[in-house]
């Protein structure tokens, strides 16, 4: 069981380092319109994370697809999987992650060159979300999402560029 756990975090570190080397390959002129591109989402506050892992606090992260987070204007909208522990919830679960609302905190602030971090905080009718994301030059982003009735989830994803 340790082999197989060490052997599975090896394989995600190396498939991180990988994913991370597809930046290197870019042209100068393909990496320049790249961040032209994930910073014209941004400051129109209309973007596409498509999420590709799940990283609850407890157990081991998990290879997802199928799932994003979808920022439009004013309006948040979720469909990412959960997996931890909850409380006070509605029977059968409520909506979860799987959500549409109204955005009612958005700040955004330059941490460093290559990235932003932009926090999130919207009401489901169920309970209250802080979505932080760590947004890079190069699209790659990571999500962190606290609420007041589930334990803390991650997730990392790429921004689907879009057009304005």
């Amino acid at each position: 069981m340790k082999k197989t756990l060490i052997l599975a975090a090896f394989a995600a570190a190396a498939a991180i380092a990988l994913g991370g080397c597809a930046s290197l390959r870019m042209t100068p002129e393909e990496k320049a319109a790249m961040e032209a591109a994930v910073q014209d989402n941004l400051d129109n506050r209309t973007y596409v994370i498509d999420v590709d892992q799940m990283i609850p606090r407890r157990g081991i992260s998990k290879h997802v697809t199928n799932y994003s987070l979808e920022v439009k204007e004013d309006k948040l909208i979720s469909h990412l999987p959960y997996f931890g522990q909850a409380w006070n919830l509605p029977y059968g679960g409520g909506k979860g992650m799987n959500f549409e609302s109204e955005i009612s905190e958005y700040i955004e602030t330059v941490t460093k060159p290559d990235r932003r971090q932009i926090t999130i905080v919207t009401n489901n009718g169920e309970d209250t979300f802080v979505f932080v994301l760590q947004v890079f030059t190069n699209g790659k982003t990571d999500i962190d999402v606290r609420s007041r009735n589930r334990e803390p989830i991650g997730y990392y994803g790429n921004m689907r560029t879009l057009e304005p």
